[in-house]
């Protein structure tokens, strides 16, 4: 009999996180197709680079597009973030995909992002000092513990590096960001 009590429980308890989560703006949004736009793009940017962690990195990065599964955002080269021969560092750029697909994830609207679980960047070309990039993120899939991205990074019309991103994604958790989507507990 407890066994029965404890399956309800989790049941319910699973139930009311997920009505919870999709009455959340995010979802919402993503529900029904809108364009929610830049103002929570805005402050999650801002959360996530506000910390003294590494994502503080990624400061420089100006939000240009926030929507339902979709992030791009743009950033001019400075010298803080190249290699010594001047050039756009790999592992700033693998910082950026990872920043910036996680963000298209968040936008996807459906649970709080984790760690990575896979993530892969393959680097076509240099970008010198000055070069203003163009970084567009797609989340292709949201389930329900793993969401999968792509990720691009241009000059002008230049493919500068493309990677894949995999996250763990946890569906009854909000996200932490205030003002964006409501807490849920149970």
């Amino acid at each position: 009999r407890s066994h029965e009590t404890a399956k309800y429980w989790l049941k319910t308890s699973v139930a009311v996180k997920s009505i919870a989560l999709s009455q959340t703006p995010l979802y919402q949004a993503h529900k029904s197709k809108m364009n929610y736009g830049m103002d929570i793009g805005r402050k999650l940017l801002r959360a996530v680079t506000s910390g003294n962690n590494f994502n503080r990195l990624m400061k420089d990065v100006r939000l240009i597009e926030f929507s339902p599964n979709r992030c791009v955002v743009e950033m001019t080269v400075g010298e803080e973030h190249t290699n010594p021969h001047g050039t756009l560092h790999g592992g700033f750029a693998t910082t950026l995909l990872d920043g910036v697909s996680t963000l298209a994830i968040i936008a996807d609207g459906r649970g709080h992002p984790g760690v990575s679980v896979d993530m892969n960047i393959t680097f076509l070309r240099a970008a010198q000092i000055g070069a203003v990039l163009r970084i567009d993120s797609e989340c292709l899939k949201a389930g329900k513990s793993l969401a999968f991205a792509t990720c691009s990074i241009y000059e002008g019309d230049k493919l500068i590096a493309t990677g894949r991103h995999t996250k763990h994604v946890d569906r009854h958790q909000a996200l932490p960001v205030p003002g964006l989507m409501k807490e849920t507990s149970v």
